[in-house]
């Protein structure tokens, strides 16, 4: 009997580190995904802003319109993100979550 119980934590052991393993590939994958990502997004907001220096004859003015828009789509996304969340909650109270024993049965 002893030998089983070994058996099967041995198991359980390696399943709990083969989806750690998997966990930690997504997390790397995804941040440097996100990396590359915002590099290029910084790169062609700074040629943007000075495309429009150039086309304003302005040492600025191209900085300060780049970073507004880039402004006002972040706070239009933080809102959205926040709305989100608060449906979630929302809905988390109206379907109670199922336990593991009610699961099982």
């Amino acid at each position: 009997m002893s030998n089983y119980l070994k058996t099967q934590f041995e198991l359980v052991k390696l399943d709990i580190q083969e989806r750690i393993e998997e966990l930690l590939t997504r997390i790397f994958t995804f941040l440097l995904t996100a990396f590359a990502v915002l590099i290029t997004l910084f790169f062609a907001l700074m040629g943007l802003a000075n495309f429009l220096n150039e086309w304003l004859k302005s040492a600025y003015w191209g900085y300060l319109i780049v970073a507004g828009f880039s402004t006002i789509v972040s706070l239009i996304l933080l809102s959205n993100l926040k709305k989100q969340g608060k449906k979630e909650e929302e809905i988390e109270e109206i379907i109670p979550q199922e336990t593991e024993e009610e699961i099982e049965s």
